[in-house]
């Protein structure tokens, strides 16, 4: 019975083990899940940073999970609320050091899906 129940849930924090966003001087390098891959986000693609408060839920209800939004060129959108914990805010750190590696203004939306698409591909 215990292998029922422990070897289902070790099998799916095996595949867990990759996930991590690496914030390196020219690049975000954002791996994912299992077999998602890894992607590549050069600071000097960006367009547009909004920082969000959180998302809404089906009833329209505010949850905070705040984050950075970073928008591309080309349509792909990064989101640093992906990773890690619920907060109700930023660490400054974090918002300090994009600032300065993109050259953007920093933004703000209540959610992700209040900022408008950038070439209508986000």
């Amino acid at each position: 019975m215990a292998l029922v129940i422990v070897l289902p849930i070790g099998f799916f924090t095996v595949l867990a083990l990759p996930m991590h966003t690496a914030l390196r001087p020219q690049e975000i390098h954002d791996c994912g899940y299992a077999w998602a891959g890894c992607k590549t986000f050069e600071y000097s693609k960006a367009v547009r940073m909004t920082l969000i408060e959180g998302f809404r839920d089906r009833d329209g209800k505010l949850h905070e999970r705040a984050g950075i939004i970073l928008d591309f060129a080309d349509g792909r959108r990064w989101s640093s609320a992906d990773s890690g914990d619920f907060n109700n805010s930023v660490d400054p750190g974090l918002s300090t050091y994009l600032i300065e590696h993109t050259g953007l203004p920093l933004g703000q939306a209540e959610t992700e899906m209040d900022i408008p698409k950038v070439n209508g591909r986000t």
